[in-house]
């Protein structure tokens, strides 16, 4: 058993190098001289504000010299790249070295989490996978909260199948901690806490009732202990309540108009949608009245096209799982999301080949009963929620992405099961002659 543990231990190791290697690589010879814009300039000088002691203010505007309140993001990942910045490591070639820890950690925590479900050789399959999957390692040379959330995800998977072999309060706690922390990487990953943790808890054997009840109470005051002091934060500085974050009115704003529920663009985003609303917040007005207004205009649109959302979430699935025009979506990839073609390119083609085996996976771990699925179908689910509600950016896929790794690397294990079993027989019939 020792040998084994030290075995796993080594080609564990050798996954994780792997996959800082590969991460290395990708920033040092494609990122190094990457223009920072959108939302990785907002976490990367955001983080450096941070830093410098301004707390969570709107980094665009500071140019102009104004300083605004933000919530835009939840503030996980805008904290964490602001640890380097404090020392004065405050570049984007800096946040971009310091996301790959995140990311090589990912790698790790793969490999834990794949073990838990299915044993050394499934744990050495994620691990590995996951160490050159491109749709994990890409976003560590973007500066993304993606690396973060993907991060968070594989934690919660890891505690939740542990929980599942060996139920206790404690390890439940810690469960629903770390979906809290997931939620403050990306603000949908609330979600985790009724797809997982609630059905965990009632699945549990050998408890009553008012027991399951009392620990589910727990796992989830758990989750709420660790976002409370952000949501107390938010409700403490914008004039109109916020909680998580502000930065879904201003999705939704962009993502409800002609262009993306009729045009070319349908399912995704198009800022012609927020230039043309029909109705502008004042000026002046902090986030959390402008998303007041965005809501009210997207609503609006919505409720005078209800009978489009339908078709429109349906693409914007169709989309993000690369079963709707991938070819249109490579090119959004790379004109809007700045990837280099190689890498969208890849990144697709890596994506078909991981949804098969995880499909695969899912049947053989479903026909073993040899541990629960859907907690590796929840990311997947909060995945699709989120983007059926908002719009088909492939950078929303990253929650779902390590359980795809997970079911993948069972659906490889599954395939190399099979085979050996039809080995077999022709071994012993030669070993017979």
């Amino acid at each position: 058993m020792q040998e084994a543990n030290r075995r796993f231990a080594r080609l564990l190791t050798a996954a994780v190098l792997l996959g800082f290697a590969v991460r290395l690589a990708y920033i040092a010879f494609e990122r190094r001289d990457a223009d920072v814009m959108g939302d990785s300039f907002f976490y990367s000088f955001g983080a450096t504000l941070l830093a410098d002691g301004h707390g969570f203010i709107e980094p665009q505007p500071v140019i102009n010299g104004i300083i605004e309140q933000s919530a835009s993001h939840p503030p996980l990942y805008w904290v964490w790249l602001a640890i380097p910045s404090f020392f004065g490591l405050d570049t984007p070639m800096w946040h971009m070295l310091w996301s790959s820890l995140v990311g090589t950690s990912t790698v790790a925590l793969l490999g834990l989490a794949g073990r838990e479900v299915a044993g050394d050789r499934v744990g050495l399959i994620a691990a590995f996978t996951g160490a050159v999957y491109v749709n994990l390692w890409v976003f560590d040379g973007f500066i993304l909260s993606e690396t973060m959330s993907a991060f968070t995800v594989t934690l919660v998977l890891l505690l939740a199948y542990r929980y599942w072999r060996a139920p206790t309060l404690p390890k439940l706690a810690w469960l629903g901690a770390a979906c809290g922390l997931a939620a403050l990487a990306r603000a949908e990953l609330t979600l985790l806490v009724p797809l997982i943790v609630l059905p965990l808890v009632v699945t549990t054997k050998d408890l009553t009732r008012k027991v399951k009840l009392q620990w589910l109470v727990a796992g989830g005051l758990a989750a709420v202990l660790v976002v409370t002091p952000w949501v107390a934060y938010n409700l403490s500085r914008f004039e109109e309540p916020v909680t998580m974050s502000t930065g879904l009115e201003p999705t939704l704003l962009g993502a409800y108009c002609d262009v993306t529920f009729y045009g070319d663009l349908t399912g995704y985003f198009s800022p012609e949608c927020v230039l043309g609303a029909s109705k502008k917040p004042e000026p002046g007005a902090d986030q959390s009245e402008r998303n007041a207004v965005h809501r009210e205009v997207a609503l609006e649109y919505l409720g005078d096209h209800l009978t489009r959302l339908p078709a429109v979430v349906a693409v914007r699935w169709g989309r993000v799982t690369g079963l709707y025009r991938p070819r249109h979506q490579i090119l959004l990839d790379t004109r809007i999301e700045g990837r280099e073609q190689w890498v969208a390119e890849t990144a697709w083609l890596s994506l078909y080949v991981v949804m098969a085996l995880a499909i695969t996976g899912a049947v053989a771990l479903r026909k073993r009963r040899t541990a629960p699925l859907f907690p590796l179908l929840a990311p997947p689910i909060a995945v699709l929620i989120a983007v059926g509600m908002t719009l088909a950016s492939n950078r929303y896929r990253a929650s779902a992405e390590p359980a795809l790794v997970i079911l993948a690397a069972l659906g490889i294990d599954a395939i190399w099961r099979a085979m050996s079993a039809r080995r077999r027989p022709q071994d012993v019939t030669a070993a017979g002659d």
